[in-house]
């Protein structure tokens, strides 16, 4: 998301607290529905490109959604920025251990009816390693897909941790100049460990697919 009112660019990853951020930065006040900002960097420094909407409207045809991609960029509070404002924005971004971020998703598809239609299951006890194998495609994502650009580079001031996700914001905030860095707990649950989740196959195969953001990271699992 891209915040005029407070001079910064949130790169929302999946599944990290991003919700509470866009909220807390006043992403949805002008918003007629909750409509969450998960562009990646990428997306962003696209902007500037001579081609920027050609290029929109060539890729929302060859994905066979033109009208709900019009949609989506219609109702960003902020959808553009000038090259100036992207040099001077302070640009951050949270990530989280790959293991649970994406055992977090496999239950947030499988307990939302409207997840489970896009992603065309219908049973109710889907394999979370079949789910992993056929139903998300990991390159697009990966963390590591939404916070470097076209170089391979990572453009951003700062990067937390969703295991430390208060502690984390606050330092955004100082930087930021927000006296209230307190964050709303909009989708908090109170879960069981992941790791009672897995097995050595699906261990292994995040391990495989998010090896890039793991070793960068030092993430492990179980912790």
């Amino acid at each position: 998301m891209i915040s005029k009112e407070h001079k910064c660019i949130f790169i929302h990853n999946f599944k990290t607290g991003g919700t509470s951020i866009e909220r807390k930065l006043g992403h949805f006040d002008e918003l007629k529905r909750d409509v969450q900002d998960h562009r990646t960097i990428k997306d962003i420094e696209l902007i500037f490109d001579k081609n920027y909407h050609l290029k929109k409207c060539l890729y929302a045809l060859k994905i066979g959604k033109p009208k709900s991609s019009y949609s989506f960029f219609k109702n960003l509070t902020n959808p553009e920025i000038s090259k100036k404002e992207y040099k001077n924005y302070y640009k951050f971004s949270f990530v989280r251990n790959p293991w649970a971020r994406l055992f977090s998703w496999y239950r947030n598809v499988m307990k939302d009816e409207s997840h489970r239609q896009a992603y065309n299951i219908k049973d109710l006890e889907y394999p979370f390693l079949k789910f992993l194998q056929e139903k998300v495609h990991h390159s697009t994502f990966s963390q590591w897909h939404f916070i470097t650009n076209k170089k391979g580079d990572i453009p951003l001031d700062f990067i937390g941790r969703f295991e430390n996700l208060q502690d984390d914001f606050n330092i955004v905030c100082n930087e930021l100049n927000i006296d209230d860095a307190i964050l709303p707990k909009l989708l908090f649950r109170q879960y069981d460990h992941y790791t009672n989740h897995y097995t050595p196959e699906t261990i292994d195969f995040i391990n495989k697919n998010y090896k890039k953001e793991i070793d960068y990271f030092k993430f492990e699992f179980g912790e």
